[in-house]
């Protein structure tokens, strides 16, 4: 199964490939490969990347937020 959302959402967390993949136990040329559509993962692989970036399933599979990015702090000058 293609996880459209990897990227997305690994880079929203602000998480690099090798934290994901120390994170989640993962190789880090699976996590590349995924991202990639190069490889298709098993449900539970996609179970504890959904796990790790706190994401639904479905939204690393459909590339789509099920909520907003959480808002920044305003900064007064």
């Amino acid at each position: 199964m293609r996880l459209r959302g990897l990227r997305q959402a690994r880079q929203r967390q602000g998480m690099s490939i090798s934290q994901l993949a120390d994170l989640s136990e993962l190789r880090r040329d699976t996590i590349t490969r995924v991202e990639h559509g190069q490889e298709d993962v098993s449900p539970s692989i996609m179970r504890r990347l959904a796990q790790v970036l706190r994401i639904s399933q479905h939204e690393l599979v459909s590339g789509s937020a099920t909520s907003p990015p959480p808002s920044l702090p305003s900064v007064s000058a």
